[in-house]
C-alpha cells in the first residue's frame, strides 16, 4: 500500500488567524526591572543558610557565587531589599540568570516571598536544571508554585527572593547573576506575524496515544492489548493520528548485534498497518528504555543499533509513518549526553530514511523548559520537536499510585478554568511555539492527560483548554492515553468517555 504524504494532510483542521489570546500585542511593554544585580552592595543584603555566598566580578559584570555542602537539605541564600520590599506590579514573573561552572548539572530553585512565607504559602516557586558548564534562567511566573496555579502574591510587597537547592545530595558551586521582574508575553505578536508561523500547519492533527500496550514489558502486562476495533473507533471518532509507544529494549538481545525479536517486529507491523489502512498517521517511538536513562554511555551503542534495525525495517513504508527517537529522556541522560546521541541516531536513520519525519524532544521528560538546551542538526529540515505537558501536576496526577504516596493527598484537586489557570497553560505553550518559530521547527505536543481519579468535569475542562490551546498555536497533539488510567475509552463497555472525547475533538462546548 503506497500513499503520498499529501494523502495524509489534515483537511479537517482549519485554523483561523492566530487567536486574539495569543496574537494581540501588549498595549505597552514594561522594560525588565532589576531587583538584584550585585553591583550596589547597599541595594540588597544576602543571608546565606547552610551555604556560602560571595560577590564576584566576572567579565565586566557582577554575580553572587553560591557554594553549598552535600549534607545540607535546603541550602539557600535569601536576598532582602534595603528599602524593605519590592513592588513588581505590572510584571508577570521574576527571572534569574545562573551560570554553572561545574562538571555536573545543578537544579536551582527560586522562591519569591511575601511576609510570612513558609516555602509553600505566601510565595511562588519554580526550578530549572542548569547543565554542566552551561548557563540558563530560572523563571517564576506569578501565581505559581512548582507549576500549580492559585498561589497568588501581593506583588507590591515582595520582601525577599530566595535561591535554594532541594536536597542536592552533593556539594555545588554556581553563579547567580541579575534577578529581574519581567513580562513573559512580549514576543507573541511577533510570533504570529512571523512568516514561518504563518505557513505552519498541525501536520499530525489531533491524536491519541495507544499507551500501556506495546510499551509494557510484555503486551497485556498492564491490562491493554491492542485490537483492530480500537483503530476503527479512533478513526471514526475523528482523530487524525495515533502515537504508538513501543518498548523495543525488552524485545532485543542484550549483546551485539542487539537483534530485535522477529515476532515482536511483526506485532508492531500489525499496529502500523492498522493505522495506515485507516489513514491514521502512526508515530512509533522508543519508549521506556530505562537502562539508557540510568547508564547512557553503556547503552548508547545498543540504542543506535535498535534504530538501525527499525529504520531498515520500515524504509519502504509510506512517508506517513513517523519515527520518534526516544520518549522522555531524563535522569542521567542529560542534554550534554542526549544532544550528541540524538545527532548520531538521526544519522543512522537517514542512511535508509532520508526524508522521513523524525520527532525529537528535550530532556527532563520532554520539558518545555528544556527546549532551550535541545540541539538539532540545522540542515535536516524533516525534524519535528516534541514536548509533553502535565501541569498542574497535582491535578493531572492526583491519586496515581506511580506518582508516589503523596499523590493520594492531592485527591479532590479541581481545575476550574480560572483566568490564572488558563494563563499558566498559555504561558508555557507560548514559550514552546516561540522556540519553534525561532528555530524553524514544527512542534508536536506528544503527551498530555489527566488521571481518572480527578472529577470528570475538571478533566474535560482542562483537556479542552489543552487541545484548543495547542491547535491555536498550530501544534499537533496526542492525548495520553486511549483506554487505561488516563483513558478516553472504556475497553469494558467499548464506549468513549464522551466529555473527554468531545473536549479533544471540539464537538461539544
Amino acid at each position: 500500500m503506497k500513499y503520498s504524504r499529501a494523502t495524509f494532510l489534515i483537511s479537517a483542521i482549519v485554523l483561523a488567524i492566530y487567536p486574539s489570546a495569543i496574537a494581540q500585542a501588549a498595549e505597552k511593554r514594561l522594560l525588565p526591572k532589576v531587583l538584584v544585580d550585585f553591583k550596589d552592595a547597599r541595594a540588597v543584603q544576602w543571608k546565606p543558610a547552610e551555604a556560602e555566598a560571595v560577590a564576584v566580578a566576572q567579565g565586566g559584570s557582577h554575580a553572587l557565587q553560591v557554594t553549598t555542602e552535600a549534607a545540607s537539605s535546603y541550602p539557600s541564600v535569601s536576598m532582602v531589599p534595603q528599602a524593605g520590599a519590592w513592588d513588581v506590579s505590572g510584571y508577570e514573573a521574576v527571572q534569574m540568570e545562573v551560570t554553572n561552572p561545574q562538571d555536573s548539572e545543578v537544579r536551582v530553585l527560586l522562591c519569591i516571598n511575601n511576609p510570612n512565607s513558609d516555602g509553600v504559602h505566601h510565595c511562588n516557586v519554580e526550578s530549572a536544571t542548569i547543565q554542566a558548564h552551561g548557563s540558563g534562567k530560572v523563571t517564576v511566573p506569578f501565581g505559581m508554585w512548582h507549576g500549580n496555579a492559585g498561589h497568588d502574591l501581593d506583588l507590591k510587597n515582595i520582601v525577599s527572593v530566595q535561591v535554594l537547592l532541594d536536597k542536592p545530595g552533593k556539594s555545588h558551586r554556581f553563579l547567580v547573576h541579575a534577578i529581574r521582574a519581567v513580562q513573559l508575553t512580549a514576543d507573541m505578536s511577533a510570533v504570529a506575524a512571523d512568516p514561518f508561523f504563518k505557513q505552519m500547519r498541525a501536520a499530525y492533527g489531533r491524536g491519541v496515544n495507544l499507551g500501556n500496550a506495546l510499551d509494557a514489558p510484555k503486551e497485556g502486562d498492564w491490562g491493554v492489548r491492542l485490537k483492530e476495533e480500537y483503530f476503527t473507533a479512533i478513526k471514526e471518532a475523528g482523530f487524525d493520528s495515533v502515537r504508538i509507544p513501543i518498548r523495543w529494549s525488552t524485545h532485543a538481545a542484550a549483546s551485539a548485534p542487539f537483534k530485535i525479536d522477529a515476532a515482536f517486529f511483526a506485532r508492531v507491523d500489525w499496529a502500523v498497518n492498522q493505522s495506515l489502512q485507516r489513514r491514521l498517521i502512526p508515530i512509533v517511538n522508543v519508549h521506556h528504555y530505562d537502562e539508557l536513562f540510568q547508564s547512557p554511555d553503556a547503552h548508547r551503542t545498543r540504542f543506535l543499533a535498535l534504530w538501525q534495525q527499525i529504520a531498515e525495517h520500515y524504509r519502504s513504508f509510506p512517508p506517513a509513518l513517523v519515527f520518534e527517537l526516544l520518549n522522555e529522556p531524563h535522569d542521567k541522560l542529560t542534554s550534554t549526553k542526549w544532544n550528541p546521541m540524538l545527532a548520531e541516531a538521526i544519522r543512522v536513520v537517514r542512511k535508509t530514511n532520508p526524508t522521513r519525519d523524525i520527532v525529537v524532544g528535550p530532556v527532563s521528560w520532554n520539558s518545555i523548559k528544556e527546549l532551550a538546551n535541545l540541539e538539532l542538526p540545522e540542515k535536516d529540515r524533516h525534524l519535528v520537536a516534541t514536548v509533553h505537558y502535565y501541569d498542574p501536576f497535582h491535578f493531572t496526577h492526583q491519586g496515581a499510585g506511580f506518582a508516589g504516596p503523596e499523590a493520594q493527598s492531592w485527591l479532590g484537586t479541581k481545575w476550574t478554568g480560572s483566568d490564572a489557570e488558563r494563563k499558566a497553560i498559555a504561558r508555557d505553550l507560548d514559550a514552546a511555539i516561540a522556540w519553534a518559530v525561532e528555530h524553524r521547527r514544527p512542534i508536536y505536543l506528544g503527551e498530555f492527560g489527566s488521571f481518572n481519579r480527578g472529577d470528570m468535569e475538571s478533566r474535560a475542562r482542562w483537556t479542552r483548554c489543552m487541545a484548543e490551546s495547542a491547535l491555536e498555536r498550530k501544534m499537533s497533539f496526542a492525548y495520553w492515553e486511549f483506554c487505561s488510567g488516563f483513558g478516553i475509552y472504556d475497553p469494558q463497555t467499548n464506549a468513549w468517555h464522551a466529555p473527554l472525547k468531545d473536549a479533544l475533538l471540539g464537538t461539544a462546548k
